[in-house]
């Protein structure tokens, strides 16, 4: 078929038009009819996608909070343990504020030896 002759109408019968006369023209256009079932094919890839997408925005949204969990934890036992001098395995001793390694760092520490955020 020659693309002069070829009906261009398909997006304003779809958008401006109601359902009744749109169903009408896809009876009458061979062309708008073909282009309409390669948007009902797309339409049904995207919604067999869907689903697999969301499950990996999922993941990785998870992923993302359990990173910040980690450095949480990570900097809450190295502010809290920077307090201590460990003398041998089975014993500890609690250290002054004054020479936590917090304080020998130049960070600002609170009455406790803890790094002050």
């Amino acid at each position: 078929m020659n693309n002069k002759n070829k009906c261009d109408k398909y997006e304003a019968y779809f958008v401006f038009q109601d359902e009744e006369s749109f169903n009408n023209h896809l009876k009458n256009c061979p062309d708008c009819r073909e282009k309409h079932k390669k948007y009902l094919k797309v339409s049904e890839l995207v919604k067999e996608v869907a689903p697999v997408y969301l499950k990996q925005q999922e993941k990785k949204k998870a992923s993302t909070i359990k990173k910040l969990a980690c450095c949480f934890i990570f900097m809450v036992g190295f502010s809290s343990f920077a307090g201590y001098r460990i003398y041998d395995e089975n014993s500890f001793q609690i250290s002054t504020v004054e020479d936590s390694y917090i304080s020998a760092m130049g960070l600002p520490i609170d009455e406790y030896g803890f790094l002050e955020i």
